[in-house]
């Protein structure tokens, strides 16, 4: 069992949000959205995509506080417990391994392209894949505890790296150029939301994984906000403007062009270093509800999403990117809708259930991930949560819970 008191202050919170934040993917959609945008519209997209989403997280930690309940137990009372354990539980165990191996398989790419540049030394993208794999697991296994202090070590260090590389990127080159970017295709302002909120929402899913700890409510939500909002905003910033400079979007690519192998490299595999046991810790607390076991087998889920989540980065998961998201965006955030839905507008105040199966919260997930499949909205990440709640709120009014449980 983690040695963890339920004390943290909100700089302690905002440093674990900073290390989830600072990944390549979120300078991967900096540099994505200004193929489509300028730069001030890009920012204005981040300010609003992030905003959108620290408002679901905000609302679903002040519940993880006063419960001290993780996403999974949390999501209990509108599932039902076996409903959460087998559909949240399960389902954020696996997504949590596939962004470990995309996460793994990138700083594997990073690692091997920058040993084969500046060392002339041969390290297949595998083996590559396979070394950093463990090395991060192994930070993720041993708690709470070792995800704060890496990010207390890593923050620095990536923010210091990340302005020296900007800094050289700059070189020669006037911030007049930068704000006249004109993109070659145009994209609205609600579609890059919805693209912002899609990455991103996984994190506000499974905020309560670690906002529970906090002191209190409030030091969860201030931390969230202080820690998230301000290195989304500045890293997708930073994403777009290299893209603008380097003329190319692949974000492996830009940093290899800054000239400085090291550099470059220490980057990259800190910005995976730090989000991705944040995927394993979370992997391994669901995995935990899913086969119901105690809190004393968390190391032992946690090593297996990471071993797997590794696999799956040696055998390339990177390449099927696009696809995975699309499917991790249409199942996941849906679930906070339901879960806020319950918590603010149902009725009952006890924060237990006694029903295996919550049919209503079930239906209502259900009813959101279809949105995102079915429907070609600009917004429709956004429109999953919407609805997923929206359905919750109607039919628990039309409905008695009971009607729509069924206790094994």
């Amino acid at each position: 069992m983690e040695n963890t008191q339920n004390n943290e202050s909100w700089y302690s919170i905002a440093g674990i949000w900073f290390g989830c934040i600072a990944s390549l993917p979120a300078l991967l959609i900096g540099s994505t959205l200004i193929s489509s945008m300028s730069l001030f519209e890009a920012i204005i997209v981040a300010v609003l995509g992030y905003s959108f989403v620290l408002v679901f997280l905000s609302l679903l930690s002040i519940k993880a506080v006063q419960f001290r309940f993780n996403a999974v137990e949390l999501a209990q009372r509108s599932f039902g417990e076996t409903g959460a354990k087998v559909i949240v539980g399960l389902i954020i165990g696996v997504a949590s391994m596939v962004w470990f191996g995309v996460q793994t398989n990138i700083a594997g790419v990073s690692f091997s392209k920058v040993m084969e540049e500046a060392f002339n030394v041969h390290f297949s993208v595998e083996a590559s894949s396979l070394l950093w794999g463990i090395i991060m697991v192994l930070t993720a296994v041993f708690g709470f505890k070792y995800v704060k202090w890496l990010n207390y070590i890593a923050v620095p260090c990536i923010l210091i790296l990340i302005i020296y590389s900007l800094i050289v990127t700059l070189e020669g080159v006037s911030f007049d150029q930068i704000l006249q970017y004109v993109p070659q295709q145009k994209m609205s302002l609600i579609k890059g939301m919805g693209i912002v909120v899609g990455l991103i929402a996984v994190g506000g899913v499974i905020s309560p994984d670690y906002n529970r700890f906090a002191k209190t409510p409030k030091t969860a939500v201030v931390g969230s906000v202080v820690g998230m909002l301000p290195a989304a905003v500045a890293f997708l910033t930073i994403g777009a403007i290299l893209a603008i400079i380097k003329g190319t979007h692949d974000i492996v690519d830009i940093f290899a062009q800054i000239g400085y192998p090291i550099m470059a490299m220490s980057i990259l595999i800190l910005v995976t270093w730090t989000s991705n046991v944040m995927s394993a810790y979370s992997g391994g607390l669901g995995l935990n509800s899913t086969f119901h076991l105690s809190e004393k087998y968390r190391p032992h889920t946690t090593l297996a999403v990471g071993l797997i989540g590794t696999l799956l980065g040696v055998i390339g998961i990177l390449d099927k990117f696009v696809q995975v998201a699309v499917v991790l965006s249409a199942m996941i955030p849906p679930i906070a809708g339901v879960i806020i839905a319950d918590y603010y507008f149902g009725k009952t105040t006890e924060n237990k259930t006694n029903m295996s199966f919550g049919w209503i919260g079930i239906i209502s997930w259900l009813a959101g991930v279809s949105i995102v499949f079915l429907f070609e909205s600009d917004v429709k990440n956004i429109l999953g949560i919407v609805v997923s709640g929206f359905f919750y709120s109607i039919l628990s009014l039309l409905f008695k819970k009971r009607t729509l449980s069924y206790k094994a």
